[in-house]
């Protein structure tokens, strides 16, 4: 028996409230688990749900803003730090500069976390527990695969292939990808952060499923930067149903939409321009996608 699972880590902003905080996505299908974004406390709510981050051999990132990454160092050191060496090395993939603030962090020589990766490669109390737990030395230095993609590349492994696409967003001071993930038959696209652009609805042309940026109600942003650089309830709508696809999943709230009444609004308006169906995600919650 297939499956397709969307383990939602984060469908936040920056600004954290009780609900949500950041961004992150973990898809999960027979054996392969696949990230999207590392948003802040991605990993801690990843141990609650019960997604191990061994688990996790590929993550992409669709821009560096830091409630897309703000939890990347920790679950680096904590996917190496759990490892007992038997897992498959991580490749991780973004815009620029993916390789350069990885180096940053874990770079032997003056990467951030340096420090403790040689003191839990070198002294005997670290080494000692990494014996207790079943590792065996000497205990090897992380080795992780980072690689700055850019627009129109594509990514295929055994199972899966990711295809990328511009995002419109905050150019030129940061780049932007969106991503249409093929996988067990069916295909996700993630828009990441994004204003309404050709390139991102022709990626997502018919795809099972749409993963979109809903920052607000359409009228709370009328006006406003938000409008010109990010997408409300109506192009999110828009998007779906200009795009073909089947399924739309909101994402990316900010607290004003995410209440109640207000995204009862959202549905309703989204309803009469876009005929699929439509999910308001919500945060450590895992959605089946068969």
């Amino acid at each position: 028996m297939t499956f397709l699972k969307l383990h939602v880590l984060g469908s936040g902003t920056p600004q954290p409230n009780k609900e949500r905080w950041g961004s992150g996505f973990v898809v999960e299908s027979q054996g392969e688990f696949i990230m999207f974004d590392c948003g802040p406390a991605s990993t801690y709510k990843m141990i609650q749900m019960d997604l191990d981050p061994r688990m996790v051999n590929s993550l992409f990132f669709t821009h560096h803003h830091s409630d897309h990454d703000l939890d990347y160092p920790t679950f680096l050191m904590t996917r190496w730090e759990t490892s007992l060496g038997g897992e498959k090395e991580l490749e991780i993939f973004g815009p620029p500069p993916t390789e350069k603030i990885t180096e940053k962090l874990i770079g032997i020589d003056d990467g951030a976390f340096a420090h403790d990766l040689i003191a839990r490669t070198k002294h005997p109390l670290s080494l000692n527990s990494y014996k207790r737990r079943g590792g065996k030395l000497p205990r090897k230095l992380p080795s992780f695969k980072p690689k700055d993609i850019y627009p129109g590349d594509k990514i295929k492994r055994n199972n899966w292939a990711v295809q990328t696409s511009l995002a419109e967003h905050v150019q030129p001071f940061l780049d932007s990808l969106a991503y249409r993930l093929e996988i067990n038959g069916k295909s996700i696209v993630f828009t990441g952060d994004t204003r309404p652009c050709e390139s991102v609805e022709k990626l997502a042309y018919k795809a099972d499923y749409l993963v979109s940026l809903c920052i607000a109600l359409q009228s709370q942003i009328s006006g406003t930067p938000e409008a010109e650089y990010m997408m409300g309830h109506l192009d999110a709508g828009n998007l779906a149903k200009n795009a073909k696809v089947k399924n739309l999943i909101l994402v990316h709230e900010a607290l004003n939409i995410s209440s109640k009444n207000n995204f009862k609004q959202a549905i309703k308006d989204i309803n009469k321009i876009f005929n699929g169906n439509v999910i308001q995600s919500n945060e450590m919650t895992t959605y089946n996608l068969d």
